[in-house]
């Protein structure tokens, strides 16, 4: 890597600031920018304002960052390819990827990806050498505080097998693959978003309930004669070492709203994971009371359920368990801004982020089902978090209440299906 290092000042740097707020500042190299066939690429840096952690090795924290980002100006996408982190100028991770390895997605809005391709690509008298003369950006809006080199690499990480990485010096819950992994079945076609169906034609009881769903509408057929249905319970899993999920999950949520079989939190944009070398955005949170997904037998009493979207309204959904124990303080939180009216909606006045809500082993289940309500479209990925956080009882039973009571679906069949962790 240390021939990487030295093309950063290859030449004499001119830095030009793209952005500067309370999180960090984004500045662009101006004589590095390069034109190649249909591509532009450019050395940047982000300087954080305070430490980040970093997404590969959690014991690392780096508060600036170096990076080679290429954008493809026709298509709106970027890429990148090289990554210096560094702490008080002392190099503490660096990753690189082959171009022909790179995958071009398009930038998170205003992101420092985003900000960035709007200045190289707003004009068209960019040269293909370096002392090209690029524009200043007068205008650009401030980016969103996402760290550079987590959105960056995301889109990239699980796609690819020789990137650059120190071995970590005491985090070991990225274990190594050492055979090819096993395929999670997927006999249906990934689940696309159906806006047309409604919570008022059925119910989780009476004659309107989880039986009955498959003969209430006929876009409901998969809920009875699909066999990649959801929830499962796992009991013979398959090991196949699986590498934790990259992602970003901390934008805070928007609001909290009352439907009409429980309660769903929505989230400002910019949180995402990366699942199958796609990128899945993070649109709301579900509650479930009791746990519709269960271990070794064992139902919990909670369940959150978190829905995200990739670009072509694929669906994957994290789930993370409750059990009765300690307070939960990020639950508390939204406990006291509950909507009192049915389809009532509550702007949150608090800042409730998604990783408050994520267990920190990294370790889960995985495997291919169904949404677990009308419609029940079949090709759900689902990530099923291994360790359960803990809520108190009068937590649990206040948002059990709040929901109108039980909203879940009954365990469904296997089928043949491999659960892999």
């Amino acid at each position: 890597m240390a021939c990487l290092t030295c093309s950063l000042t290859s030449h004499a740097a001119t830095w030009v600031k793209l952005k500067d707020n309370a999180h960090s500042k984004l500045l662009l190299d101006k004589q590095s920018i390069v034109t190649q066939a249909t591509l532009k690429k450019v050395w940047v840096k982000v300087e954080y304002k305070t430490p980040q952690k970093n997404p590969d090795s959690v014991d690392k924290v780096y508060n600036l960052s170096k990076a080679l980002w290429h954008f493809d100006c026709t298509q709106q996408t970027s890429a990148t390819t090289q990554v210096f982190q560094y702490l008080n100028q002392e190099l503490v991770y660096s990753a690189s990827v082959d171009m022909k390895g790179a995958e071009f997605i398009e930038p998170l809005p205003e992101s420092d990806l985003e900000v960035a391709m709007h200045y190289i690509c707003k004009s068209n008298s960019v040269a293909s050498t370096p002392k090209s003369t690029v524009q200043s950006a007068t205008a650009t809006k401030p980016a969103a505080p996402i760290p550079t080199a987590e959105a960056a690499l995301t889109s990239q990480e699980e796609k690819q097998d020789n990137i650059a990485k120190p071995a970590p010096a005491t985090n070991n819950n990225t274990p190594e693959t050492t055979a090819p992994k096993p395929v999670v079945p997927t006999t249906a076609a990934p689940t696309k978003v159906n806006k047309t169906t409604s919570a008022n034609d059925w119910d989780y009881q009476g004659k309107k309930g989880p039986d009955q769903w498959g003969t209430l509408n006929k876009q409901y057929a998969s809920c009875t004669s699909g066999v990649n249905q959801s929830p499962v319970q796992f009991e013979n899993t398959i090991h196949a070492a699986l590498k934790p999920i990259r992602s970003i999950h901390k934008f805070a949520a928007k609001d909290v709203q009352s439907m009409p079989h429980g309660l769903r939190v929505h989230f400002k944009q910019g949180n995402m994971m990366v699942l199958d070398k796609s990128a899945f955005q993070l649109k709301y949170l579900d509650f479930r009371a009791p746990s519709e997904h269960q271990l070794n037998g064992q139902p919990y009493p909670l369940e959150l359920q978190l829905y995200h979207e990739d670009s072509k309204q694929h669906v994957a959904i994290m789930s993370i368990l409750f059990k009765a124990g300690e307070l939960n303080a990020e639950l508390n939180e939204l406990l006291a801004q509950l909507p009192q009216k049915a389809g009532e909606i509550i702007p949150l006045k608090t800042r409730l982020t998604p990783n408050k809500l994520m267990p920190t082993n990294p370790q889960y289940y995985r495997y291919s089902g169904s949404l677990t309500t009308p419609p029940c479209h079949e090709g759900v990925r689902w990530i099923v978090m291994k360790s359960a956080l803990q809520a108190s009882t009068e937590q649990i039973i206040r948002l059990s209440t709040a929901m109108g009571g039980p909203n879940n679906r009954p365990i469904q069949a296997l089928n043949g299906r491999s659960v892999l962790e």
